[in-house]
């Protein structure tokens, strides 16, 4: 069931629920948690940990498409991320990005989220040891 606990500055401290098994957080209305994360291996797509995230299939090198585990009320959500890659010394080379919704290139729905991993210093898509990203949203 979700229960949703709202501070509102009209009415205080307002608790509803329904059947889903969802908590959600709101501070005057919207909501402040994290609606899904992941932390997965980047070869595979493996999932190491993750909340609401039901799978995620690589399509190619440093590309993967994850789907949720409970629809998102919309796709105006945020998504940030990052990656490790074993035995590198330049973290900062490897840049998480994520599909767009209006973007050919890339998909963002409420169902799915499409992950990229772009290694700035070879100018190439890769595989890192881990790739980790978290979605913020309504």
């Amino acid at each position: 069931m979700t229960t949703t606990i709202n501070a509102s500055t009209s009415t205080g401290l307002v608790q509803t629920a329904d059947t889903s098994g969802i908590i959600k957080l709101q501070s005057n209305g919207v909501t402040t948690n994290a609606l899904a994360w992941a932390t997965f291996t980047g070869s595979s797509g493996a999932i190491l940990s993750s909340y609401n995230i039901s799978s995620i299939t690589r399509n190619s090198t440093g590309n993967w498409t994850t789907n949720f585990t409970n629809t998102l009320s919309d796709n105006n959500y945020s998504a940030t991320g990052g990656s490790t890659v074993a035995g590198a010394t330049n973290y900062a080379s490897n840049i998480v990005t994520f599909g767009d919704k209006g973007n050919a290139y890339g998909l963002r729905s409420t169902t799915q989220l499409q992950v990229f991993n772009y290694a700035a210093a070879a100018s190439s898509f890769n595989d890192p040891t881990a790739v980790s990203f978290i979605v913020f949203g309504n």
